[in-house]
């Protein structure tokens, strides 16, 4: 599988709209991303063709990456896994920087490449094996795989792993059917 999200700006699917071009709540949300990031990612760049979509995006991915009951490396974590197993180059070079800022290790990028999770706390290593059974499925994970999540995690803290999960199941194929490019 080829991820399109690493072709040029000249084969993306839609253009991106900078930040000058940015007006109300575009604008706002894209002044956080600068403050946040120091860019817009263009993920947002293309949603904001579309104000009230890229806006409630905004508002989820703060929502579920941003601080809770699950620490946000973790989170991190899992939206690389997720990236990587729907091969989605731009989601995963945009979390794995998010990732090592938050201290990721190079052991621990290159562990959820290969979803080898032995050197994660068993809390995280259930987290990341659940990532692994809702990705490529329609949700319906094990009881089995369930029941060891549910040996870590209080159901607030599954609500927000999970959500963590689906979101960026969401914004990987956002990202590939429209071919956005990789943040610079």
């Amino acid at each position: 599988m080829t991820s399109h999200a690493t072709v040029g700006a000249e084969e993306a699917r839609l253009p991106r709209l900078s930040p000058d071009e940015a007006t109300g709540g575009v604008k706002t949300l894209f002044d956080a991303f600068m403050k946040q990031r120091g860019n817009v990612p263009n993920l947002f760049r293309v949603a904001a063709h579309r104000p009230p979509i890229v806006e409630t995006l905004f508002a989820h991915l703060q929502a579920v990456t941003g601080p809770g009951t699950v620490s946000t490396r973790l989170k991190e974590l899992l939206a690389m896994r997720v990236s990587h197993l729907n091969d989605c180059g731009y989601c995963l070079a945009s979390h794995t920087t998010i990732a090592r800022k938050l201290g990721a290790s190079d052991a621990d990028v290159q562990a959820v490449e290969r979803g080898d999770y032995a050197g994660f706390e068993p809390g995280w290593a259930a987290a990341l094996r659940w990532a692994d059974a809702v990705t490529p499925t329609r949700g319906d994970a094990s009881d089995a795989l369930f029941a060891d999540l549910s040996a870590h995690w209080s159901a607030e803290q599954i609500v927000e792993i999970t959500a963590v999960i689906t979101l960026f199941n969401h914004f990987n194929r956002f990202a590939e059917a429209l071919r956005i490019p990789v943040t610079r």
